[in-house]
């Protein structure tokens, strides 16, 4: 037997041990053992209050665009016809999108939430075990079905790796640095949101009052829409600047630590092309 084959052959070995170590769980049950907190059950932590935190915006967004509604239903009349629904229109639509983003939001945040599980479940348990045993049986053999295997089975650590530590720490990445650039923005536009004030305009009634009644009963309502007009004014500005918040925190930070994380395992893959034995050139 060649120096070769031997070499492959216990690495083959090598990897049989880890993989029926992992299948049994050892590696979870020695995480939970030895660390206060795993990173999954960290990152579903922080995932909670990002759910928590969108959840309570969403549900602020949908009053706050059924309030719109209400006024942009709303007719002046004292001899004259005031209307501000047309004014109202590119508020609400801004409002609505903004809703139905943050809904997108709690939709993947709860996605996220159910990958961290799965990863935490399956990661160490059953995609590493699988992964190693079919890099076992590839090492000592020839061909093609050594090539597909050991691809399929490098594929199924990294898969392992990535859900099991990548994800996790892709989430508390991002929330780390959320707390540091973007959480005291979007704190502050929550602010400004709950003490915003969109109370509807009056409708003024026509009766049988004289002219200076009806036209003082126009001057009321009209500056009730002036008001509400200038509060939508603030609204647009304070869902903007949520909107772009929410989106540099949900899809721009994890994109980039992905970015980050595939990187750095196309680096470490480099170093599994070659068996025991071979030339790396």
């Amino acid at each position: 037997m060649s120096p070769e084959m031997k070499a492959r052959l216990r690495y083959s070995l090598i990897l049989s041990i880890i993989a029926v170590i992992a299948g049994l769980g050892l590696f979870d049950r020695a995480e939970r053992a030895f660390l206060p907190k795993t990173l999954a059950m960290a990152s579903q932590e922080a995932l909670h209050d990002n759910l928590a935190q969108a959840t309570a915006v969403f549900a602020t967004a949908r009053v706050i665009d059924a309030a719109v509604s209400v006024a942009q239903t709303v007719e002046v009349s004292a001899g004259l016809g005031v209307q501000p629904g047309q004014v109202l229109d590119p508020v609400n639509d801004l409002v609505e999108r903004f809703s139905t983003m943050m809904l997108g939001a709690t939709v993947v945040l709860g996605g996220a939430t159910l990958l961290v599980k799965a990863g935490d479940m399956l990661g160490l348990a059953v995609l590493l075990p699988a992964g190693l045993l079919l890099a076992a049986l590839a090492a000592p053999m020839p061909g093609m079905g050594a090539l597909f295997a050991r691809r399929l089975g490098t594929f199924l650590l990294f898969a392992a790796l990535v859900l099991k530590v990548g994800v996790p720490l892709v989430v508390l990445g991002s929330a780390s640095l959320s707390a540091q650039l973007l959480d005291p923005a979007i704190a502050d536009a929550q602010l400004r949101l709950d003490a915003l004030s969109l109370a509807a305009a009056p409708v003024p009634v026509e009766g049988d009052g004289g002219l200076m009644d009806r036209l003082r009963a126009l001057g009321n309502a009209t500056g009730a829409v002036t008001r509400l007009v200038s509060a939508l004014g603030d609204l647009a500005d304070i869902v903007i600047d949520l909107t772009i918040a929410y989106a540099a925190k949900l899809v721009l930070l994890p994109l980039l630590l992905f970015w980050i994380l595939g990187r750095m395992a196309e680096t470490a893959a480099s170093s599994l092309t070659a068996w025991p034995g071979e030339r790396v050139g």
